[in-house]
């Protein structure tokens, strides 16, 4: 039976906290994030995740700092490990020496399927709970294990919204272009699926695979189909060095570009609008705005500027979150120990709070968190200053999907329409 997640449902839940609370003894959490942070002489390409990765260090360690004042009231304590890690060797070494000598309870990280499903494989063996934080490959979804748990939106997600936020305004017309790794043909074979098979009257009318920076095919495609959108589903590096390409191409069909962890920032934003002043200034799908300003986002967004002098991006939401996320699973699931927490988190009777509105929760069949999107549309008039006041206005929230507030209608399957929905067995089973 699906619990329905309404307001009266999260506000039962958390007046229920203090006799919870009570109830449970003063625990310790421990957390690792893993991270790839790099260094220096990190080389610029599309492996380069280091800025992403700093707003995930800045979300998890104001995470900390909130959890562990709120457990200080019950006796609680919360501390995060940090490991610099890049690659998936790496991260498997990184999240091995966080759980045999630092004791961590849950592992924070994900920032490629490599790395999300080495940690993964490690949260298995030692009994870990794991949060995937920025790794969107629907395969991690589809190999659900018990411990293993996304606050990360699935590729399957993110795409069905924007099909739907650009079949709404009238694009019907395709060229999708796509990467020729397993992960760019998995987005393609999804995409084909949220514009041919959940919308109607949408055509693809070219599919082309883009290598490297050799955009010649793709732009020819584009310039003879004469399409009404591109679908870009390539990594961010090769997102910007395309948008530069086809704005000195003089063509204007809209480009929706997926957004990958790292095309969520601020910083890839100003860069999109330098490459191409128009068609980097766009729409683009988010799994949080900073200038969110219901559902007590504006306070957490306002908490987290205050903190950093800079917006809470999308990483930084998510790592927030998998801090809350973990102290919540803790405090009501018995104590901070890894199959403990997983094991409430897995309940279908488990709400949270994540400041999107109506309680969310994991789907029992992926461990996929039910959420809903933003789309934000990019301002160049915004400039390429570093204060608050400027980056904030570099892009502003135009629309959120799904509506989760119709009236007569479940939230839970409201939540249900994107992604991958076909009930499966309990995870792991």
């Amino acid at each position: 039976m699906t619990a329905r997640l309404t307001r009266r449902a999260l506000l039962a839940a958390a007046l229920a906290a203090p006799a919870l609370a009570r109830a449970t003894t003063g625990f310790a959490l421990r957390v690792g994030i893993v991270l790839p942070l790099g260094g220096p002489s990190r080389a610029d390409g599309p492996e380069n995740l280091s800025h992403p990765a700093e707003m995930a260090r800045r979300g998890a360690v104001f995470g900390e700092e909130e959890m562990g004042r709120n457990g200080a009231l019950f006796g609680h304590s919360v501390t995060l490990f940090t490991a610099n890690a890049p690659g998936a060797e790496a991260v498997a070494r990184a999240a091995r020496r966080l759980v045999a000598v630092d004791g961590v309870q849950v592992l924070v990280g994900g920032f490629s399927e490599a790395e999300a499903r080495v940690l993964s494989e490690v949260a298995e063996e030692t009994g870990t709970l794991f949060l995937n934080i920025a790794a969107s490959a629907d395969t991690l979804r589809a190999a659900c294990t018990p411990m293993t748990f996304h606050v990360e939106a699935s590729a399957a997600m993110y795409l069905d919204a924007m099909a739907g936020w650009f079949l709404r305004a009238g694009h019907r017309r395709w060229v999708i272009l796509h990467g020729p790794d397993p992960e760019g043909r998995a987005r393609l074979e999804r995409a084909r699926t949220a514009l041919g098979q959940r919308h109607w009257g949408a055509r693809i009318t070219a599919e082309v695979p883009v290598a490297s920076r050799d955009f010649t095919e793709a732009l020819a495609a584009v310039a003879d189909e004469r399409p009404e959108a591109v679908l870009v589903l390539t990594d961010w590096h090769t997102q910007l060095a395309f948008l530069a390409r086809y704005e000195a191409e003089g063509l204007t069909a809209p480009v929706a570009a997926f957004p990958e962890a790292a095309t969520q920032t601020r910083r890839f934003y100003e860069d999109a609008m330098l490459a191409a002043p128009n068609a980097g200034a766009g729409h683009r799908a988010a799994l949080w705005e900073p200038t969110l300003d219901a559902y007590g986002a504006r306070e957490l967004n306002a908490r987290a500027a205050a903190r950093w002098g800079r917006p809470m991006d999308s990483a930084g939401w998510a790592a927030y979150q998998a801090m809350k996320i973990a102290f919540d699973a803790a405090q009501f699931g018995g104590g901070a120990e890894g199959r403990a927490m997983a094991a409430h988190l897995a309940r279908e009777d488990t709400v949270m709070d994540l400041h999107k509105g109506i309680g969310v929760s994991f789907r029992p069949w992926d461990h996929q968190l039910r959420q809903s999107l933003y789309l934000v549309r990019l301002d160049p008039a915004a400039g390429t200053g570093s204060d608050l006041a400027t980056l904030e206005a570099r892009a502003r929230l135009v629309g959120e999907l799904p509506a989760i507030y119709m009236p007569g209608t479940d939230p839970v399957e409201r939540l249900d329409q994107l992604g991958d929905i076909a009930p499966r067995q309990a995870c792991g089973s």
